[in-house]
């Protein structure tokens, strides 16, 4: 049986973003999150009594502060050197040659593959052949797997590859196709640059690990690497967390609730399913607050008093083991938008032109000159502008101000 662990996109002391500002929270800890999850892998190779470790690009997250993070590496790496484990990594687009200007020289059990082209290393006392090229620069737009040599039929052949492979949301680095991959006939592809786990192929193999911690809340879930054991063409491939705090974003229906203490004790309660789904990894999570409710105006005028209410939530509910990187929300007001659209009431008239002018351009259109100002402001900001000739967002927009006006207008007569 042929067993190894295949890993990447460490980014070894790499901050975690969005906690920093967090009251309470641990700011030592939270940074030295990707050293931990280096050790939880390391500590789990040496578990499993495998051979062999396959990394597949970012071990680093970009050029060294200090050689403090290159000697923590190899130190790691001698604690596999001591098993009897050989490592075989490539460089991705963090790493680049051309991105380090910091270098040590690695321990003799761990194989860097070229970045000049692609190679090939023979572990004959495995059986296995590696077949891999690292990045020469940050941005690679070439096809680097199309070099890949054949597999060789006496060997178990793993290609080990950085690459968005087409995931969306990933810079398109190293681009190929599913089809270039399965042409040259290896047994497994070892995939790093996409964050997040996933079984692309079987038969053979086509594998993203995914990264070993998640750096911010667009990284949500478990993270960590997979245990491959192969048997002639059986290939068995198993995941194993290894993050030690892990983001998760916690959205809860309030509809209904009266009061903003109602309200996030209806987001406790799927907060702690978080929890419980987490199986007692620390938690990083943001806090979403959806529906209409009575407590719309006090959870959106009050923010700094709905934010201390949910990260009090937050604290007692995990003993102090999670924290909330933002809250956002997106509550609405509890109006009967459909008897008022139909009453002879100011209220009336303005929500019978929101609503046309959601669902019909040449209505939205008369708001050309405010929406032209409205943008300029927005662009310049840096943020980004909204798509006005998308129905959709145009619809978005003209809901969250009704949303956002009618219940003042309300408030104005009560009062």
């Amino acid at each position: 049986m042929i067993r190894f662990v295949h890993a990447a996109d460490i980014h070894l002391d790499s901050p975690l973003v969005g906690l920093a500002n967090y009251e309470g929270a641990p700011v030592e800890r939270l940074r030295g999150a990707t050293r931990q999850a280096l050790g939880r892998l390391v500590d789990f190779v040496i578990a499993q009594r495998v051979p062999l470790l396959l990394i597949a690009g970012d071990v680093y997250d970009g050029d060294w502060q200090d050689f403090n993070t290159g000697l923590h590496f190899n130190r790691q790496m001698i604690r596999l050197a001591e098993h009897g484990v050989q490592v075989v990594m490539i460089h991705g687009n963090h790493d680049a040659d051309n991105v380090m200007t910091r270098r040590l020289p690695t321990p003799e059990n761990v194989h860097v593959l070229d970045h000049k082209a692609p190679e090939t290393l023979v572990l004959d006392e495995l059986g296995v052949a590696v077949h891999g090229q690292s990045f020469a620069t940050r941005a690679v737009t070439q096809n680097l797997a199309a070099g890949y040599p054949p597999g060789r039929p006496d060997l178990f052949n793993i290609g080990l590859l950085h690459t968005a492979l087409g995931t969306a949301g990933y810079d398109p680095y190293a681009p190929c196709s599913m089809d270039d991959l399965l042409a040259k006939r290896y047994e497994y592809w070892a995939l790093g640059h996409v964050h997040e786990h996933a079984v692309l192929h079987k038969d053979p193999h086509i594998v993203f690990a995914g990264c070993v911690q998640g750096r911010h809340v667009r990284e949500p879930g478990a993270k960590g690497c997979v245990l491959v054991e192969a048997e002639g063409r059986h290939v068995k491939v198993t995941f194993h967390p290894l993050d030690v705090v892990r983001w998760d974003v916690v959205h809860a229906d309030v509809s209904g609730a009266a009061e903003p203490e109602e309200a996030v004790q209806l987001w406790r309660e799927s907060f702690e399913v978080a929890m419980e789904r987490a199986q007692g990894v620390s938690l990083a999570c943001r806090a979403v607050l959806t529906g209409r409710c009575r407590a719309h105006s006090v959870l959106q005028k009050d923010a700094g008093s709905t934010a201390a209410l949910v990260q009090n939530a937050a604290a007692e509910a995990s003993r102090g083991s999670a924290w909330i990187e933002k809250i956002l929300v997106q509550t609405g007001p509890e109006i009967d938008f459909q008897e008022l659209a139909r009453s002879d009431t100011p209220q009336g008239d303005l929500l019978r032109f929101v609503d046309q002018c959601a669902e019909d351009p040449e209505a939205f259109a008369q708001l050309e000159a405010d929406v032209t100002a409205l943008a300029g402001r927005i662009a310049r900001t840096g943020a980004m502008v909204p798509d006005f000739d998308d129905p959709d967002e145009r619809r978005r927009i003209m809901h969250e101000a009704r949303d956002l006006i009618l219940p003042r207008l309300a408030e104005g007569e009560e009062g």
